[in-house]
This record gives structure tokens, sequence and C-alpha cells, in this order.
């Protein structure tokens, strides 16, 4: 029996299959399509985000790389300023002093320098303090040996005493220093000490004429003769019309008097001068917010806050210093020469420390 013949789909049938065909394979394109742009544009994304983080670590290191040099640039100009400072044969507040033998030649002497001695120390702390913050303490030092052999200390300090009533209270304190310094040099160094003269001459600036001679725990004998001029002003133009104090400190050069004894003695020069003004500032500035909160935690109640024109006073003690411990002209050994050197700040020091327990002390 032959095979039966297969029925030919209609036409219209199988177009019906193709379009469907067509449209589902539409379909899986479309989808195909919405999956690949979904995926590059997750590349994009990631890949803006890798530039962008290329971009920032670029950045960066171009900034670090110009703060590297900008550090270069500082120490640069500080090696420059330090070669300076130790070329410097003579010290800007120095005067030199020589007092004759008589006593009214050497009071003449000191009266004719003061106001000269009042003016250099004056213009150079105020110099050297214009660009600092009075506010804040400050010290910077540079310690170098000179090309005579001689040991020298270059020192600026910012002293700020809060609390402190008047410009009046700390001069008081450097007064008590300079009228009792061996005294507290032998207290606070263990250093014996004796003033083995006193010239003071009288009128409205304490000037006076002392020598001093220490003898250290090594047994080496230190000699100074030094000059002090010191005044309280009520009323200066150069403050505003504020109250100021000037003290500044010259080594004698030359005495005729009391000449040096370089073969048993060390030579200690100091060239020095201290201004005390009252500075002023804001009082919700001088406030800091974790005061602020120490006060809100601690329960207290200070009253309401200060306003932006309420002002605060701070007497502020500026001191410019170049100090020097002379060669030895006699052997010593090694480590004490070393210890000498290192010591060369000690009355510094010591003249700091008196005001602080002189002004904690006198206080009430």
């Amino acid at each position: 029996m032959p095979a039966p013949t297969k029925r030919r789909k209609a036409s219209y049938l199988r177009h019906k299959d193709e379009a469907q065909a067509l449209r589902e394979e539409l379909q899986v394109l479309r989808s195909e399509l919405v999956a690949l742009k979904g995926r590059e544009g997750g590349l994009d994304t990631r890949l803006n985000r890798i530039l962008r983080q290329q971009q920032s670590v670029s950045e960066n290191a171009l900034l670090k790389d110009a703060m590297r040099s900008q550090h270069q640039a500082v120490a640069t100009a500080q090696s420059l300023l330090s070669r300076c400072v130790e070329s410097q044969s003579v010290d800007p507040m120095h005067t030199r002093i020589r007092l004759p033998k008589m006593v009214s030649a050497r009071h003449e002497a000191m009266l004719s320098m003061k106001d000269d001695m009042f003016l250099r120390g004056f213009q150079y702390v105020k110099t050297r303090s214009q660009h600092l913050d009075l506010f804040k303490p400050h010290l910077s030092e540079e310690r170098f040996e000179d090309a005579n052999g001689d040991f020298c200390c270059v020192r600026f300090e910012v002293i700020p005493f809060p609390g402190v009533r008047s410009v009046k209270h700390v001069f008081n304190a450097l007064e008590f220093f300079l009228f009792n310094m061996e005294i507290s040099i032998s207290e606070r160094l263990g250093h014996i000490t004796i003033r083995e003269d006193y010239d003071n001459v009288s009128g409205a600036a304490s000037i006076s004429n002392h020598r001093l001679v220490s003898e250290d725990k090594n047994g080496i004998i230190s000699e100074a003769n030094e000059a002090a001029f010191a005044q309280y002003f009520e009323c200066r133009k150069e403050f505003g019309g504020r109250p100021c104090a000037l003290i500044t400190v010259d080594t004698v050069d030359d005495d005729d008097l009391h000449p040096y004894n370089p073969l048993e003695r060390v030579r200690k020069d100091t060239v020095a001068t201290v201004v005390v003004t009252e500075e002023r500032r804001s009082k919700r500035a001088s406030t800091s917010k974790a005061e602020a909160k120490s006060r809100t935690r601690s329960g207290l109640d200070y009253g309401e806050e200060a306003s932006d024109d309420e002002e605060e006073v701070v007497v502020v003690m500026r001191r410019g210093a170049f100090l020097k411990t002379h060669r030895p002209e006699f052997e010593l050994p090694t480590d004490v020469l070393r210890e000498l050197h290192d010591d060369i700040t000690n009355w510094a020091d010591v003249m700091v420390q008196t005001i602080r327990g002189y002004v904690a002390t006198h206080s009430s």
C-alpha cells in the first residue's frame, strides 16, 4: 500500500509560526541588549571610579611634593638665619660699657647710657615679636660656638601671665629677682653665689651695677659684671597709653675698678631686655570650646557669655637675650667644659622660675 502523502501546512499558518519565532528571537535579542548595556554601564561606573581614585592619588602626591618643597625652603632659610646669627660679631642690643674707677664717674656713665639702652632693647624685642601670638608661650633658641671658641646662646621668649592683675605686679617680681639674684641662683641651682659689689644709682629708673661670683658643683668659679636698668611706666604712647615695664641688662666690657680675672674665673656675659605689657583680647576668643563643654558638664553657672566687644587684659612678658660663656683661659676636663656649656641658660631659667614663684605667692 503506498505511504500516505503528508499534508502541507497552509501558508498562512506557516507565516504565523515564522512571525512568532521572529518575535521570540527579537525578545531574546532585546533582553541580551539590556543585559549588555547594564554590563557596559557598570564597567563605565567602575572605570570612572578608578580614574577618580587615580586622580586623587596623583593630586595628593603633588600636594605632598609641594609641602616637602616648602619645608625644604623653610629649612634652607633657617640654616641661613642660623649662619647669620653665628656670624654676628655684635649683638644688636649690646652697648659697649666701660666703667672708670671713680664712683661719680661710674654713675655718670651709667646714667648717660640709660635712654639708649632702653631704646635698643625695646626696638629689638618689638621687632622680634611682631609676628608672634603674644597670648601663647613661645621659646626659640640658637646655641653655637663662635670664632673665638666662646659658647653662645641667642634666646627669645614670650611668657603670658593669665590671671595676673597688673604689669606692676610682674615688674615687682623682676626687681625682686634683680635685687636677690645671688640668693635665687644659690637656692635653685645649688651653686654658691655671692654679690661681690652692688652700686645703685638713684633716680626714676632703677640703675645698678652688680658683680656676681658663682661656684658650681665641679668647683668651677664663674663671674659676671653687669649694668642693669629697670623702669615702670604708667603710660606710654608706644603701648597705646597703657602701663609697661622695661628692664635691660648688659655686660660691662671693661671695669677699671673691678677687672675680670680670666686666669681663675670663667666669664659670663648677659645682654638681655625684658618688656612687660598689657595685651587685650576678646573674652569670647579666649574661651575655648573645651572649656565651654567642661563648664556644661560640671554644671557650673558662669552667667551670660561674654559679648564680642568685652575685652580681657593679659600681662605678657617678652624677653630677648644673648648669653655667652667665655672659653676658659685655664685647663678644664672635656666633660666639665661640656657641662659648663650646657648650663649656659641656667641663670636665665632661674629668673623665670623666680618670677613665677613671686607672682604666685603675692597674688592676693
